[in-house]
């Protein structure tokens, strides 16, 4: 039993404990050597921290600059099928316009025709073409029948 209580108190403490962790920046110390200090040669010291930020610097570098050109990339390309499909609807509509209108114009153009057929249909050619051979016919006895009178 006591087991019990003792572990049930040692979880509530530990459960109400608070527990704070704090970051830390890690900031690398950049040195600069020059002649004479004690150093084997001139130059820059980097501690552990500098060269491993400047490791991963470099290697992610190159991954970044590919994913901005990529970004930059996708935008120009997006923009320009944009133009693009713009300039394909504005076309199709100007080919439907042209159609519709096309259509129209032979509407109106058959529809002139029919009336034009209609006015000229009245006239009957072939009764105008046996009416000017009777004519022909009878105006040639009448002639035929005047000269023989006049002869006489």
């Amino acid at each position: 039993m006591f087991k019990k209580i003792l572990a049930g108190f040692v979880s509530v403490v530990i459960f109400f404990t608070p527990i704070q962790v704090k970051a830390q920046e890690l900031e690398g110390k950049v040195s600069s050597i020059s002649l004479g200090d004690p150093a084997p040669y001139a130059g820059i010291l980097l501690d552990q921290i500098a060269a491993a930020k400047l490791i991963v610097d470099q290697k992610y570098l190159k991954t970044e600059i590919e994913l901005q050109l990529r970004k930059e990339f996708q935008k120009e390309l997006t923009d320009k099928r944009l133009a693009f499909d713009l300039l394909k609807v504005e076309h199709d509509s100007m080919v439907k316009i042209h159609e519709e209108t096309l259509s129209l114009k032979n509407r109106q153009i058959n529809d002139l025709d029919d009336l034009l057929k209609e006015e000229m249909g009245g006239d009957h050619p072939e009764l105008w073409a046996l009416g000017g051979l009777a004519a022909g016919i009878v105006l040639s006895i009448a002639v035929f029948y005047a000269s023989v009178q006049v002869v006489k």
